[in-house]
């Protein structure tokens, strides 16, 4: 079913933020791991795996939110790609190339996403929560679906920018077409509002004055 525009509206315009926090998670967890190493690249202590964990959640935080309307938001996107792609006034091979491969990288990025989740909320289910570690273990389970989840969370960081730019591309595309049917309206109402040049009718005859009688015929004047 496809979405309502207002949830469409606002998930489009909560993409860029949600996709500068993935790649935030990344940048920050690049500028630390290596001093969490030794010369060997291995881990000094728990604290890699702690900056790691903090690093996995803050993806899959940014991430969770678009897994709900995730395929209807893509299905969307598809149908107006191939709209794009059909519009050969502008054509642009090296544009479309990325954005099918970004399409397909967010196609499986929101159904690795939202497997990840499925599981980690079968799991849940299974938790006796009147059990003494029951805490423990959906901690550990935030913990591993956030691990499993890191590259679908990541892939759709570097990619989600592409329904955005389809969706400005498809309202530019339809602004355009609303100009040229507007102009063609104004032009059809110019032709029939024109007054056409007015032609004095021709006024009818009017009755013919009759000759003067002649002499008449078989009579000589005497």
């Amino acid at each position: 079913m496809p979405l309502d525009p207002t949830t469409r509206e606002s998930l489009l315009a909560a993409i860029p933020e949600a996709a500068a926090r993935g790649r935030k998670a990344l940048e920050n967890w690049d500028a630390v791991s290596d001093s969490l190493c030794d010369a060997n690249h291995e881990p000094l202590d728990e604290r890699y795996n702690t900056r790691q964990h903090q690093r996995d959640a803050e993806a899959w935080t940014a991430f969770e939110p678009f897994l709900d309307h995730g395929p209807e938001l893509l299905a969307q996107a598809e149908e107006d790609f191939r709209a794009l792609h059909h519009d050969y006034a502008n054509p642009d091979f090296e544009t479309i190339r990325r954005r099918r491969s970004q399409l397909t990288a967010l196609h499986e990025a929101v159904e690795g996403g939202r497997r990840e989740r499925a599981a980690w909320e079968y799991a849940e289910e299974m938790v006796l929560h009147d059990h003494p570690k029951s805490a423990e273990f959906r901690h550990r389970s935030e913990i591993l679906r956030n691990a499993e989840g890191w590259h679908y969370a990541l892939t759709f960081a570097d990619n989600a920018d592409v329904l955005v730019e389809i969706d400005q591309a498809t309202r530019a595309r339809a602004g355009a077409a609303r100009g040229r049917t507007a102009q063609a309206e104004a032009a059809r109402a110019r032709s029939t509002t024109t007054v056409a040049p007015t032609v004095s009718p021709t006024a009818p005859p009017g009755p013919s004055t009759p000759a003067p009688p002649g002499p008449e015929r078989g009579h000589r004047p005497r």
